[in-house]
């Protein structure tokens, strides 16, 4: 599989592609969103991706996965109305939703030093495409292309982020609260309750929603190292990026709270018998060891509604619950989970 950076085709043509000409937009974007896309010529609202970034302190960067009908073409026209806010990522064969979110994450935060190789922008590398924005987002995270969960949610969880500074992950929560507008097909709704159940069993937290397809997060250490490679499950990475999450912290609590994740030093301390630093112990940049769940924040959506051509079959709740039970033993065994090591010089 290869990557390839998709260039912008061309001047702006606001006339030509029926959208007005852009106004002067702020000079500070810390936030980025990614936006995985497989076959979504038919529902795209450009639009209203459009006049998204227009409006606010935020960047799109859309992940093409491999589409075969005119996706791409729309994702181009969205990208020649905004330039300076909407980036596209074109993949070159289909690779799941899994892997172009995570790669998509990892080019919001310039750290794709991995696949710089695999990545190009009209000739030039990745990171001198970063350098000619102002700074790397602080804040990265996911939107489902069909915007079931509308975009003005973006600043409502930005201001979870400012009004709790203990929480990294905001996730939409579809809850059919009175006063909030959410549609969703009874079947579906059941079966999602079914797989949230053998979700909060096996992330070991009363998880409510963890398949919203509306997530943003804080950038920090943790984050980089728990995209640092491949999901496992194509299926339920959402839930798998939480279980990264939750053992590299118990790792670091096996380490003083100091660690870098790696699963190394855990083992070490445990052969030799020594003792176990207090989180933060003599660190002199402390991560968190705090419980992952205090710091994920479930915000109860707005608005809500199933969009024609998004598709849940029975079958795929079991293909789902199996993911479950292997993260389950991958991430929460003996010896907390870390990122393979690359060997040097091969």
């Amino acid at each position: 599989v290869t990557y390839r950076m998709a260039p912008a085709r061309g001047k702006k043509r606001p006339a030509a592609d029926g959208l007005n000409p852009p106004p002067p937009l702020p000079s500070v974007v810390d936030l980025e969103i990614v936006v995985p896309c497989y076959n979504e010529a038919g529902r795209l609202r450009v639009h209203d991706f459009v006049a998204f970034v227009r409006a606010g302190r935020a960047r799109l960067l859309f992940v093409d996965d491999g589409s075969t009908d005119g996706t791409l073409a729309a994702l181009h026209k969205a990208q020649r109305a905004c330039p300076d806010r909407i980036g596209v990522l074109s993949l070159s064969s289909n690779v799941g939703k899994a892997e172009a979110v995570r790669l998509g994450m990892r080019l919001a935060m310039g750290d794709d030093d991995d696949d710089a190789s695999l990545v190009r922008t009209g000739g030039a590398s990745v990171g001198k495409r970063k350098q000619n924005q102002n700074a790397n987002a602080a804040f990265v995270g996911f939107w489902d292309a069909d915007l079931a969960t509308p975009l003005d949610h973006v600043g409502l969880f930005r201001e979870v982020f400012e009004a709790k500074p203990g929480v990294d992950m905001v996730f939409g929560a579809r809850v059919g609260l009175l006063g909030r507008d959410i549609k969703r097909d009874a079947r579906r709704h059941y079966l999602g309750r079914v797989f949230a159940t053998l979700a909060s069993v096996a992330l070991k937290m009363p998880v409510y929603d963890t398949q919203c397809g509306a997530k943003l997060f804080r950038v920090d250490d943790t984050l980089k190292t728990a995209l640092s490679e491949p999901f496992d499950s194509r299926w339920v990475f959402d839930c798998e990026l939480v279980a990264r999450y939750a053992s590299l912290r118990r790792g670091r609590e096996e380490v003083g709270g100091s660690g870098d994740g790696s699963n190394g030093d855990a083992r070490k301390r445990k052969k030799s018998g020594g003792s176990v630093a207090k989180p933060g112990g003599g660190a002199a940049n402390p991560q968190k060891t705090t419980p992952v769940a205090d710091s994920i924040y479930e915000y109860p959506l707005h608005r809500w509604e199933d969009v024609a051509g998004s598709k849940l079959r029975p079958s795929d709740i079991l293909k789902m619950a199996w993911g479950l039970a292997r993260l389950r033993v991958k991430y929460f065994s003996k010896v907390p989970w870390a990122p393979r090591t690359k060997k040097t010089g091969t």
